[in-house]
């Protein structure tokens, strides 16, 4: 009967068994919904590494006015761990030529033999020192991808390489940031600077001596009496050093500055023109008959040394602070 006791009972357990199966789907359904779901980005990946090494074995065709050598070398790349490296790419390069010639381990080499473009800075001109650059990018990778690491220890220049008229000094092996407007990109640059230097003895000899030369020439006559022979001299020796210096400067090219040589014949220049100056002022004296007599002697003496004096005052000047220059710069 419906109001029993076993049947308030059954309808009793029924009821709870409901309320507890409830409970339990209740309970479910947010552990389902707390379930580990991230929402958050995964942090990027560190770029791949590759050490890079380069081995100069050759050196040649160095121009200035052209602002291009030409060199042969080995590239050797090493990959930290895997990446594509192999697609590398020579930046200041007119042109190129690369050879795989060997694997070891996770190293590449090539062969490389090409003509590199370089800014000549000729500012010290004959003392001046130039940087030949090797310069390596990826073709494709930017540094979110690949940065290139400097090897020094495997780098090398040969020792048998020599470069007429130049010194080679030690090179350098470094990396920078290089951002392509034209792509928004920036890749890992690494550049292989190689110095080379002219020899200070050798420009010396080979420009300031006859400069020298030049310079004594004409100031010496400021020694004689006769102002015929201080202009022919010193004309004769400005005709000289326009020579010589339209020579010695056919080597530099057009630029759009004054080297240190530029400037130094530009003093020889000035020291001649006194010269020539004195020798017109006492002409002008002698033939208005002002040097007659003693005290006319005495007057064209005051004037020679005057301009001697002056002039030795000007090129010791002009010399220190040329020295001075070249040697800071």
């Amino acid at each position: 009967m419906p109001g029993s006791p076993r049947n308030r009972l059954t309808w009793g357990s029924l009821l709870l068994a409901l309320i507890a199966g409830l409970g339990m789907v209740a309970s479910a359904a947010p552990a389902q919904a707390s379930a580990p779901i991230s929402t958050e980005l995964r942090p990027d990946q560190a770029p791949a590494e590759a050490r890079v090494a380069v081995i100069v074995t050759s050196l040649s065709k160095l121009s200035l006015d052209e602002g291009v050598f030409h060199a042969i070398f080995y590239l050797g790349i090493t990959c930290i761990e895997e990446c594509q490296a192999e697609d590398w790419d020579l930046v200041n390069a007119n042109e190129y030529t690369s050879e795989l010639t060997a694997v070891e381990g996770p190293t590449k080499w090539w062969r490389v033999s090409g003509t590199f473009v370089f800014q000549p800075n000729l500012r010290l001109f004959p003392f001046d020192t130039q940087t030949l650059p090797i310069i390596i990018e990826h073709e494709d990778l930017g540094m979110e991808e690949l940065i290139f690491i400097p090897d020094q220890q495997t780098s090398e220049v040969s020792s048998l390489i020599g470069v007429p008229g130049w010194l080679i000094e030690p090179f350098s092996l470094t990396t920078s940031e290089h951002f392509l407007v034209g792509f928004g990109e920036t890749y890992s640059s690494l550049t292989f600077g190689l110095p080379v230097a002219r020899s200070t003895v050798a420009s010396i000899t080979k420009y300031y001596i006859p400069l020298l030369i030049f310079i004594i020439l004409g100031v010496a006559t400021l020694f004689l009496g006769r102002n015929d022979i201080q202009l022919r001299t010193a004309g004769t020796a400005l005709v000289g050093l326009t020579i010589f210096y339209l020579f010695t400067s056919g080597g530099v090219g057009a630029v759009g500055y004054l080297t240190v040589w530029d400037v130094s014949v530009i003093v020889g220049y000035i020291a001649l023109g006194l010269v020539l100056l004195s020798g017109i002022i006492g002409a002008y004296y002698f033939h208005e008959h002002r040097f007659e007599g003693p005290a006319g002697e005495a007057l064209n003496k005051r004037l020679r040394f005057g301009f001697l004096t002056g002039i030795a005052i000007f090129l010791v000047v002009s010399a220190i602070i040329i020295a001075t220059v070249a040697v800071t710069t």
